[in-house]
Formats: structure tokens, C-alpha cells, sequence
């Protein structure tokens, strides 16, 4: 039987659901952002996120957040709708860019945490009134993480629109899996995909090509990668293949709902994150993916982690 555990975590409640039978676990931090602090199968993590409240205050790297409106990064934080301007702040200095949206620094409630003999979940929601300049759009972003004996950990999420008209919106999730002691050591399978191509600021040139370096199953070594890729298949779904230390993982998502996901292995070269995203780099300027939610409509999204070994 799943059990809940509240603590003190810094100026935060760390929830942490977990089963003493087994040691399958999930900790969040719902008032920094949702923050999925940590994932174990059988009393072994599987995430390389913020072990310390100072670690998640400050946010480095983006471990494991919630990116919305948008995922990645948008051109010098500028863009157009429904004939207005609007510039975002410039949050990512290295390119001059503004980075993942907002709500990853936003306190979310938590609607109600279900504990079950062989799963258990927790409900976190934010509704943002429009008060931002740059986004003056109210919305209502709701998350639920759930865990099951059967080795799956998964991130379901429904946005629905609370202003008078039409508003844009991409989401992602930016976890960093850590199964062996460095990214090198890891093994790396890709689906099917197109690399986007991007300039020197990082947002897309408009080019694609095939990229299929990883279509079977090898050693991550030096690669170093912080690339956005769209999934060639246009129905069902497809997997993000992460292997080390004697585990595999899957990242699972629909490549209707997530046509897009990033890879990124860090400097630090302590693990790699495997982000899948409703939206190209930029969607809110090219709209390469963009979901444009019409007033009181709602869209729904779920991804999944599964240990398969």
C-alpha cells in the first residue's frame, strides 16, 4: 500500500509517495513550479534532480520542471498574436533568447493525492489570472504524476483557456535521467526523427535532416547534444530509449500530442534529459506544433517513464 510523506523542504512541502514494500517512490515540490524532485523502482532514482531546498531556489539547469506556455526558447522573446506585440523577458542570457515559459516558478495547489495498494497520484493545478504583460492570457494548468508497481511513472496534463479569445500555448517536461554515473556511460536509442536545425542563437533555421546516429541503440561517449528532433511518425507513439548501470528506461509519448522532444546532455556530463514537447523551438513565431486553445476549450497531454529493466 502506497503511503504519503510531507516535510519540510526549505520555504517548500516536499510530498512523497511511496510504497515501504517495495520502494518504488515520487517526491514533488508543488509549490516550486510541480517540481518532480525525484523517481525510484525498487529504492534506486532513476532522475538526477534537486536533492537540497538551495538546489531547487535556485533552479540550475531546469531539472525537471513544467514548461509552459511554451518549451525551449523563443526568438529575443518576441512575438505576435492576434495582431498585438508582446516581448517576453530574456531569460536565457547565453542567446539572448527568453526560455520555457513561466509556470516552473509558480506555486501550484494540490487538489488531492490518491494512495492505492499498487499506484498512487497527486494533483497539482495553477490558474493564472493574465497578469503578465508579455502573456495576458488567463489559463488553468492542471498535473498529475502517478506511479504503478509495474514500473511506469506518468505525467498527465490538461490546460484549458479562461480568456475571451484564442490564445497559444506549447507544453514540455525537462527531466534529467541519471542511471549510470556520467552521460558518457550511458547507452541511447532514438526514434525514427528529423533533426531541426537552428543558428547560433539556437532557433530554427527553417532546415531539417534525418538524423539517425542513434536509430540503433548505442554509447552516448563524447556526443554532446542540445538539439530539438520531431518524430517521423504521425500516429501512435514512440519511445526515447535511455540504458546504464544495468537499468533501461523509456520515455513514452504520443507523436500527435508530442511530435517534437529535445536532447540535451549538460556540460557537467552528469545525465542526459529527454524532454518531449507538444511545439518546435520557437512555435510561438514559426507555430510548428503550436496548440491554439479556443475559449473554455481544453487539451489534454500525457507522457510516460517506464523502467523496462
Amino acid at each position: 500500500m502506497y503511503e504519503l510523506k510531507k516535510e519540510a523542504f526549505g520555504k517548500y512541502t516536499r510530498f512523497t509517495l511511496f510504497n515501504p514494500a517495495n520502494g518504488n517512490s515520487f517526491s514533488v515540490a508543488p509549490e516550486r513550479g510541480a517540481n518532480v524532485l525525484d523517481i525510484r523502482f525498487s529504492g534506486q532514482t532513476i532522475l538526477d534532480g534537486y536533492t537540497t531546498p538551495e538546489e531547487l531556489e535556485a533552479a540550475k539547469w531546469g531539472k525537471s520542471v513544467l514548461l509552459f506556455p511554451f518549451p525551449n526558447r523563443l526568438d529575443r522573446g518576441k512575438y505576435e498574436w492576434l495582431g498585438r506585440q508582446y516581448q517576453f523577458p530574456l531569460n536565457n542570457a547565453a542567446t539572448d533568447n527568453a526560455i520555457h515559459g513561466f509556470v516552473r516558478d509558480e506555486a501550484f495547489e494540490v487538489e488531492y493525492v490518491f494512495l492505492a495498494k499498487d499506484h498512487a497520484s497527486i494533483l497539482c493545478s495553477y490558474t493564472y489570472e493574465g497578469e503578465r504583460s508579455y502573456y495576458p492570457f488567463p489559463f488553468m494548468l492542471e498535473v498529475e504524476f502517478m506511479i504503478h508497481d509495474n514500473g511506469t511513472f506518468t505525467l498527465e496534463t490538461a490546460c484549458k483557456n479562461l480568456h475571451s479569445q484564442a490564445i497559444p500555448v506549447g507544453f514540455g517536461w525537462h527531466p534529467y535521467f541519471r542511471l549510470a554515473d556520467v552521460a558518457d556511460k550511458h547507452h541511447l536509442q532514438l526514434p525514427s526523427c528529423e533533426m531541426v536545425a537552428i543558428h547560433e542563437r539556437m532557433i530554427p533555421t527553417g532546415e531539417r535532416h534525418v538524423f539517425d546516429d542513434f536509430k540503433r541503440k548505442k554509447v552516448v561517449g563524447e556526443t554532446a547534444l542540445d538539439n530539438c528532433f520531431q518524430c517521423t511518425k504521425t500516429a501512435g507513439s514512440y519511445k526515447l530509449v535511455l540504458e546504464g548501470g544495468g537499468r533501461r528506461i523509456a520515455v513514452k509519448a504520443g507523436s500527435r500530442q508530442f511530435p517534437f522532444f529535445q536532447v540535451f546532455t549538460p556540460p557537467h556530463r552528469e545525465s542526459i534529459a529527454l524532454e518531449p514537447m507538444s511545439c518546435n523551438v520557437d512555435a510561438f513565431n514559426n507555430g510548428q506544433g503550436l496548440v491554439v486553445l479556443q475559449p473554455e476549450q481544453e487539451w489534454k497531454a500525457k507522457m510516460e517513464v517506464r523502467l523496462e529493466a
